[in-house]
């Protein structure tokens, strides 16, 4: 019994210790939109979005794409995980925006 509980704590450990070692990909939201529009990341990558909301406003960074919505405050950054991505095209966007502010993530394979 005691094995077991130290393997799971072990295990636990470890998964939390990979969840920091996903690729960061910077994001910013001005009141033009978001910089860059475009994040090209790699397919089948758990990955992280960091996003710095520049704006005067709240903002709401979602992607039904992607199961993912979080509230940036204004000067303040977020951060959202997702994937593993398959290839392909993956839309975001600002909830709170009336500009219709939208990005993308192309996840792409990686050759070697």
């Amino acid at each position: 019994m005691r094995l077991t509980l130290t393997t799971l704590l072990l295990l636990s450990f470890l998964s939390v210790a990979r969840a920091d070692e996903r690729p960061v990909f910077n994001l910013e939201l001005t009141e033009k939109g978001f910089i860059p529009e475009i994040l090209n990341v790699p397919a089948n990558t758990r990955i992280k979005i960091k996003m710095l909301n520049s704006t005067t406003k709240v903002a709401e960074l979602e992607s039904f794409d992607m199961k993912f919505e979080k509230i940036a405050t204004p000067g303040n950054s977020i951060t959202v995980l997702t994937g593993p991505l398959h290839p392909g095209d993956y839309t975001f966007f600002d909830d709170y925006s009336v500009n219709n502010l939208r990005g993308k993530v192309v996840a792409k394979e990686i050759l070697k």
